[in-house]
């Protein structure tokens, strides 16, 4: 099983110096509402979930953290 964090992210990250634009923070919370979407329409939606409450409980608190995160670009967006 593959831990989190076991395998490094896509080489394409900036290096902290790098110039943010306001276009970075929509393109992040976009890519966080496609996981959301993905692990609603994928996960929570899969008959295996629907019948396994501690599955769906990992799962919902996994997308309550994403929702978390999407409102926290939000806010530095704004901020």
């Amino acid at each position: 099983m593959t831990q989190p964090n076991q395998y490094p992210m896509s080489s394409k990250k900036p290096k902290k110096n790098s110039n943010i634009n306001d276009g970075h923070y929509l393109e992040l919370m976009d890519r966080i509402h496609i996981v959301m979407m993905n692990i609603q329409d994928h996960l929570l939606e899969h008959p295996l979930t629907e019948i396994h409450s501690d599955i769906e409980k990992k799962l919902t608190s996994a997308q309550n953290n994403l929702w978390k995160a999407y409102q926290l670009v939000g806010e530095k967006e704004n901020g």
